[in-house]
C-alpha cells in the first residue's frame, strides 16, 4: 500500500482510532467550511473555539515565557523552498521549528530528513491541511497519526508537538491531541504572509510587522507564524532573521523556548509529556492490508558522506566461530597424544 494522496484527507485506520478513548473526547459540534469561510461564529463558545473568540486553555502554547526569546516557526512544508531557509539557518547556526504537512513529505523526504539531522524541531501539521473542526473525531485522529507516521518513517522519531491548520481548533481537538500525546502549539505573532496572493497585499508588510514587534513591551517572548510553502513567503526568511538578530532576540525552536531544549519527540521522554501507552494491533480499516512503504531518503552529512534512513542489515547468525573450531582441534591433538603415550608406555 502506498501513502494517502497529496493534500487529501487520509483514510481512517482502526489502529489509530483505538489510541483514543472516544468517551473522553468532548462532543463539540462539527463546524462547516462555509461558516469558517464567511466568518460565521457559533452563538456560544462552550467549547473554547480559538478562531472566533481567541479562547485558550492553560495547556495551549502561544508564547515563549521569557522576554526576548523568539520561537520562529514555518508551516506547510517541506518544499524545495525550504532548502534556502535551511541554508540560511545553517549559516547562522540557528535552530527553529517546522510544522510539516504529512502528504508533502512523500515527495520531499530528503528535505525533511536534512531539517531533522541539522537539529531543527519537527512538528505535526496534519496529513492534508484541512480544517480540523469540520472533520469527525476519527478523521482528526487519522490526520494527526498519518502525519506523525510518515515523519517517523523518515526520521525515526515521533513528534510531541502539533499545530492545527489555520489555528482551527476547539476542546474536541484539544482532547484528541492530548490523548495522542501531542502538545498544541499555535502563535501570538502572525506574519500574515499567507495573504500574499490577496489583492492589494504588499509583501513588504511582513518585514514591517516584525519591525513593529521589536518595539513590543510585552513581558513574555513570542512565537511567530510564517510559511515555507511558497517561494515568495520563504524568501522573507533572511529579512526576518536579520530583524530578529539586530534586535537581539534569541531565535529558538518552540520546545527550547518553553524550557525543554532538544525535547522534541516521543523518544525524548519529556517529564511533562502526555504520552499514550496503549498500542493497538487492530486491522487497518481500509481496503489495503499492507503497511505503508519505507520512505528512504539520502542526504549529504557535514562530512560529505551519504546518510540514509534505510537500516543496516544485521549480521548472519550462521557465521563460523573460528575460536570454537580451534578448541576442538586442540582437544583432538591431546587425545591422540594421550593414546600414543599409554600405548608406548
Amino acid at each position: 500500500m502506498g501513502w494517502p494522496a497529496l493534500d487529501v484527507p487520509p483514510p481512517n485506520r482502526a489502529d489509530f482510532t483505538a489510541k483514543v478513548n472516544l468517551k473522553k473526547v468532548r462532543n463539540a459540534p462539527l463546524n462547516l467550511v462555509s461558516n469558517i469561510a464567511n466568518g460565521t461564529c457559533p452563538t456560544s463558545d462552550a467549547y473554547c473555539y480559538y478562531p472566533c473568540s481567541k479562547c485558550t486553555r492553560p495547556d495551549d502554547i502561544l508564547v515563549c515565557p521569557n522576554v526576548n526569546d523568539w520561537g520562529l516557526t514555518f508551516d506547510d512544508g517541506p518544499t524545495n523552498d525550504t532548502i534556502a531557509i535551511l541554508d540560511l539557518l545553517k549559516s547562522y547556526n540557528l535552530k527553529i521549528t517546522f510544522f510539516v504537512v504529512g502528504s508533502r513529505v512523500v515527495s520531499n523526504s530528503a528535505i525533511l530528513l536534512r531539517a531533522f539531522q541539522e537539529g531543527h524541531q519537527i512538528g505535526v501539521h496534519t496529513w492534508s491541511h484541512h480544517y480540523l473542526t469540520t472533520q469527525s473525531t476519527e478523521e482528526v485522529i487519522a490526520e494527526l497519526e498519518w502525519g506523525a507516521e510518515i515523519i517517523k518513517n523518515v526520521t525515526g522519531v515521533r513528534p510531541l508537538y502539533m499545530r492545527p491548520p489555520f489555528g482551527d481548533y476547539d476542546d474536541r481537538i484539544r482532547d484528541i491531541a492530548t490523548q495522542l500525546g501531542y502538545k498544541v502549539a499555535i502563535w501570538d505573532k502572525d506574519s500574515s504572509d499567507w495573504h500574499f496572493n490577496d489583492t492589494g497585499f504588499d509583501i513588504s508588510w511582513i518585514a514591517s510587522n516584525f519591525t513593529a514587534w521589536m518595539s513590543d513591551k510585552s513581558t513574555t517572548g513570542h512565537i511567530s507564524l510564517e510559511h515555507d510553502l511558497f517561494n515568495v513567503t520563504a524568501k522573507q526568511a533572511p529579512i526576518v532573521v536579520d530583524i530578529l538578530m539586530k534586535a537581539k532576540r534569541n531565535i529558538k525552536p518552540v520546545a527550547d523556548c518553553l524550557g525543554y531544549p532538544g525535547i522534541y519527540y516521543n523518544e525524548s521522554k519529556p517529564p511533562t509529556a502526555n504520552t499514550t501507552t496503549t498500542t493497538s494491533k487492530a486491522a487497518i480499516s481500509t481496503a489495503a492490508s499492507k503497511p505503508p512503504p519505507t520512505v528512504t531518503s539520502s542526504v549529504k552529512s557535514n562530512s560529505g558522506s551519504s546518510t540514509s534512513s534505510t537500516p543496516t542489515p544485521a549480521k548472519s547468525s550462521s557465521a563460523i566461530n573460528y575460536s570454537t573450531s580451534w578448541l576442538f582441534i586442540y582437544i583432538g591433538f591431546f587425545l591422540i597424544f594421550s593414546v600414543n603415550y599409554y600405548y608406548y608406555v
